[in-house]
């Protein structure tokens, strides 16, 4: 299994935040909370792929582990790989990793030869609920070098941060679907409007 791996250096984040002060009228308070919540990002997913790692998983495989134990009527690969982030493709290697180890099956579903549920097997939910207490105690720990009124503030500030970078991600994506509709209408006979 490869090794989990490390944050990226602090330069990285002072080099982004020396280039984000060249831009006139960037506010500069804004830009360093950006870059120290970037940094904490990547600070937690290193720490969690050293925890998996030192209970012999990629934080991937302990990710699906997690959420098959919360789901007794199992989930499809399809719904784990949403779950996660990531595409079915690399949810299949996922799967095929920990059937081989012994801690999930997949099932064909009854209606549909060709859809599969996942399970847990009983060495998985074994390996995952062992796992449980230690990670709790990880997040308490991590959690507990803030105060109540600033654990308060920040998950509030949070939500509407990461809600406000999902609609600037989704923002991007339009430009290429309005591309991808031009140029069908384009081939279809339609004069393409120009921009102004």
């Amino acid at each position: 299994m490869a090794l989990p791996r490390r944050p990226p250096s602090l330069e990285r984040y002072e080099c982004a935040r020396r280039l984000m002060a060249r831009v006139p009228g960037a506010d500069p308070t804004a830009i360093d909370t950006c870059l120290a919540l970037w940094r904490f990002s990547e600070e937690m997913s290193a720490s969690f792929e050293a925890f998996y790692a030192a209970h012999r998983l990629s934080s991937a495989r302990g990710h699906v582990l997690a959420q098959l134990l919360s789901e007794e009527h199992g989930l499809t690969p399809a719904q784990l790989a949403e779950r996660a982030g990531t595409t079915p493709p690399s949810m299949t290697g996922v799967l095929r990793s920990l059937e081989r180890e012994g801690l999930v099956r997949r099932r064909a579903m009854s209606d549909d030869r060709r859809s599969q549920s996942v399970f847990l097997t009983a060495q998985g939910r074994r390996r995952v609920e062992a796992l449980l207490p230690l990670m709790a105690r990880r997040l308490v720990d991590l959690a507990g070098t803030l105060r109540p009124e600033e654990r308060t503030a920040m998950l509030s500030g949070s939500r509407r941060l990461w809600e406000r970078a999902r609609a600037l991600s989704a923002l991007l994506a339009e430009p290429e679907a309005d591309r991808k509709r031009s140029r069908s209408r384009s081939r279809n006979g339609h004069r393409r409007r120009g921009r102004g």
